[in-house]
């Protein structure tokens, strides 16, 4: 595992028990290295997982142009998003 900031793993421990139940993926894959693809996570899970994590953070994540492509990509976009939600 890649080393994580305080922050990241704290944004990753969040994003697990928000995946439990609700995106189709066991959170134990979830790794900063897991490609999104490999533990299942295609398009409509992703957008349903960023809607997940902007209630939870409150923050506002654009959907469009959107480009991740492993889980550690989606923990960057939350440490960089965590804030008030914003309007777009």
């Amino acid at each position: 595992m890649s080393s994580l900031s305080l922050q990241h793993l704290e944004i990753l421990q969040r994003l697990k028990q928000i995946v439990i139940g609700r995106v189709p993926v066991d959170p134990d894959q979830l790794s900063p290295e897991a490609n999104l693809e490999e533990v299942g996570i295609d398009s409509f899970s992703l957008v349903e997982l960023v809607f997940l994590a902007e209630e939870e953070f409150n923050i506002k994540i654009p959907v469009e142009g959107l480009r991740v492509k492993t889980v550690g990509d989606i923990l960057h976009v939350i440490a960089n998003g965590v804030g008030p939600a914003r309007a777009y």
